[in-house]
């Protein structure tokens, strides 16, 4: 039986584009050890809230943030360009999965 050690791969910092409001997050989606994560893009609106009208990307990528090339749409799969520059790392962030946490930690 082998056990997963979450510092095995590199930390990831959220990236934030503060004039589109959207927060890039990620999470584990590799099985038994693989490095494979899901990046997630959302859009806050003006509330601070996530935008429920804004239908989130995802992309699949390996631990280094640069391995991930294009964004696709969470409802039809339909590639969406993103471009990363403009996306600010943000530190000191407790819950690095929450974009809620990661807006309130740049506003």
């Amino acid at each position: 039986m082998t056990f997963l050690k979450y510092n095995m791969f590199k930390q990831f910092t959220p990236r934030v584009d503060k004039d589109k409001r959207l927060v890039i997050t990620r999470f584990y989606a590799g099985i038994n050890g693989n490095n494979t994560f899901c990046y997630n893009v959302s859009r806050i609106n003006m509330k601070g809230e996530l935008d429920k009208r804004f239908k989130p990307l995802y992309a699949f990528g390996t631990d280094e943030f640069s391995s991930v090339k294009s964004f696709m749409k969470q409802t039809t799969g339909e590639p969406v360009r993103v471009v990363k520059r403009p996306f600010k790392v943000v530190f000191g962030i407790e819950d690095k999965a929450n974009p809620k946490e990661v807006w309130n930690k740049v506003k």
